[in-house]
């Protein structure tokens, strides 16, 4: 009987404890998500900021953006469609802008010069495309390439020019309107420093219309201006600091390299003086609020 218990005690001692099943990992002790990636919802997910883009998640692959400041005096509206949701993320944006009543309400100001004259911004819409490519690097970390095009399509005759502001986004909005067409090209990182900290770096290259403008008087062309060169860069670094529960804020610094306007005069081979175009570097601080959240949170 006693060599009976002992082997019952020692049967029951070999038999494996189970472990306890890890469930899954509560999103709010998650690192915030990347921002400007080519992932597309869930369902229902949403994101606005003052000067970031709204985005809605009409479907788990398929989100609408536009940006609420100038929706009412240029309204736009863009599609986000996810092709590919694996390990490489591929998502297209097809969408429209329509600039002129911005345009004109500005008017004298950001086209002072025109404040009297008969000069006259008309008609027109800004279909642009673009294809997103994201992938992820320690697991948190998002890599971004993206490339777009943006084109005019006149509805009336146009006599904008290029605005040559100090505002490299600025000059960058107005870039398809007043020249004709943008097209760019870039890449991001955006890396998870903490739970509540992200650091975001980016590059891009674009190029726009209008290299050789001319000069329009009351509508008369009186002739070519200097060369305008026609590529611009552009590299930001932000920081994103979590609060609440969903929602952030950005802050962070824009540098801009283009031809905005600026002259010098130099001297020819020959001697002689002439005033020739050259670029120049614009330095931006930027902040944001941006409010985000989803249905049922």
């Amino acid at each position: 009987m006693s060599a009976l218990l002992l082997a019952l005690l020692l049967s029951q001692a070999a038999e494996p404890v189970a472990e306890p099943v890890a469930g899954p990992v509560p999103e709010s002790d998650l690192p915030r998500a990347a921002r400007d990636t080519a992932d597309v919802g869930p369902a229902g997910r949403w994101s606005a900021g003052f000067f970031n883009p709204t985005r809605l998640a009409i479907a788990d692959s398929f989100e609408l953006e536009f940006h609420p400041i100038l929706f009412f005096v240029a309204p736009n509206l863009v599609g986000r469609f996810a092709l590919s949701k694996e390990a490489v993320r591929v998502t297209i944006e097809a969408g429209l802008l329509v600039p002129t009543f911005g345009m004109r309400l500005t008017k004298g100001y950001l086209f002072p010069t025109w404040a009297t004259s008969a000069n006259d911004i008309g008609w027109m819409v800004i279909p642009r495309i673009g294809v997103l490519i994201s992938g992820n690097v320690r697991k948190h970390d998002v890599w971004t390439l993206r490339a777009d095009y943006a084109g005019r399509v006149l509805l009336g005759r146009n006599s904008a020019t290029p605005l040559e502001s100090f505002l490299a986004p600025l000059d960058l909005l107005m870039a398809a309107p007043t020249t004709g067409f943008l097209g760019g090209f870039g890449g991001a990182y955006d890396a998870a420093i903490t739970q509540r900290l992200r650091l975001r770096a980016a590059v891009n290259f674009y190029v726009s219309g209008a290299a050789n403008q001319n000069l329009y008087v009351d509508g008369n062309n009186l002739g070519p201006l200097a060369p305008r060169d026609p590529f611009i860069i552009t590299t930001h670094v932000g920081l994103d600091v979590a609060v609440f529960k969903h929602s952030r804020i950005t802050i962070g610094m824009l540098w801009g390299n283009y031809d905005q306007g600026a002259t010098a005069i130099v001297l020819d081979k020959d001697g002689f003086a002439e005033r020739v175009r050259g670029r120049s570097n614009n330095f931006l601080p930027t902040l944001d609020y941006i409010w985000a959240g989803g249905f049922g949170d």
